[in-house]
């Protein structure tokens, strides 16, 4: 406020772009290639940009661009005009048969190729026209980008942290001990039920072996972590991942014992020659729940309710949870 009177910005949408550009590349002259504009006129812009905003949005760390607290909120709100004008143009090209468009599909590290690639071929081979972008991050960041709304859908594994995320389950599965078959604890192995793909293991028995587990954000950690927890153990963890594929083979050439879904195995599956896989009892057990995750479920665009469509008809549904 200054002089009784408020002070307003004047910026485009353009210039909005800019700046969600470079906080995404962190690089000036990387913007520029995808903003298909010389590097000298983004930075010229940048300086009015901040200028009009009244306060720096961007510091420089070690050769990269870093947005400052006001920075990150100019970026969250950038993402709610951008997301808001996406969602308007998808609107009325949903009156045009959904002959154009863009869906932005989110997911984490692996579990994107390992979910989507079966319904991205049906839904490009129906919507052609429709243009689509893949972010690859953590589920902690999944449900920040779909909260802000910087992407339209995410696929990713229960449980979700924030109330107000609307999601529907698609894919279910329990988890699955991978364990060197040279480790002692397979000694404590035992066969349960006839027919099953796996024997059993009470994880009880496991409080001394190391486990590999996933990073910090990522749900199979806090899956692992909630296992451990109904095991009532506290086993040493000897190696940090974000792949499971890496996980997996980590386990099977004795690294140390992992529990990953069992979803995953039947794509990448351990050596059967190195590894054995067991079952746990249902009371230490987690169910891993695969959920297309959104925000205001009556107000999703055509392209996110088709994509949805062919998801549920691809895998096994289950019944929409709003706001869960």
């Amino acid at each position: 406020m200054k002089n009784g009177k408020e002070r307003t910005m004047n910026l485009s949408l353009r210039e909005i772009e800019y700046v969600l550009a470079v906080a995404a590349e962190e690089n000036i002259t990387k913007a520029a290639q995808q903003l298909y504009i010389a590097q000298p006129s983004l930075s010229q812009s940048l300086k009015k940009i901040e200028k009009e905003y009244g306060v720096p949005i961007f510091i420089r760390v070690q050769n990269r661009l870093k947005l400052t607290q006001e920075g990150e909120l100019f970026v969250e709100a950038g993402n709610q005009v951008t997301k808001i004008l996406r969602d308007l143009k998808n609107s009325v090209k949903d009156i045009n048969d959904l002959k154009g468009g863009r869906l932005i599909l989110g997911m984490p590290y692996h579990l994107g190729a390992f979910v989507v690639p079966k319904v991205l071929l049906r839904f490009k081979q129906e919507f052609p026209d429709i243009d689509i972008q893949l972010h690859e991050t953590t589920s902690t960041e999944l449900e920040r980008m779909v909260f802000n709304g910087s992407i339209d859908l995410a696929i990713m594994p229960l449980p979700l942290k924030n109330k107000s995320i609307s999601y529907q389950p698609f894919l279910k599965s329990r988890m699955v001990l991978v364990v060197v078959k040279s480790d002692p604890l397979n000694k404590f192995s035992y066969e349960k039920g006839f027919g099953e793909k796996y024997s059993y293991l009470d994880l009880r028995n496991a409080t001394s072996t190391p486990f590999i587990i996933g990073n910090r954000g990522q749900r199979i950690r806090a899956i692992n972590e909630l296992i451990f927890q109904k095991a009532q153990i506290s086993p040493p963890i000897i190696l940090y991942s974000r792949n499971v594929e890496t996980i997996i083979h980590m386990a099977s050439i004795g690294i140390g014992a992992a529990l990953v879904p069992e979803q995953y195995l039947s794509s990448i599956p351990p050596d059967p020659g190195l590894a054995n896989c067991y079952y746990l009892e249902p009371e230490q057990d987690h169910e891993w729940t695969i959920v297309a995750a959104f925000l205001g479920a009556h107000q999703l665009p055509a392209a996110s309710r088709k994509f949805l469509e062919i998801l549920h008809t691809t895998y096994s549904t289950g019944e929409a949870h709003p706001s869960c």
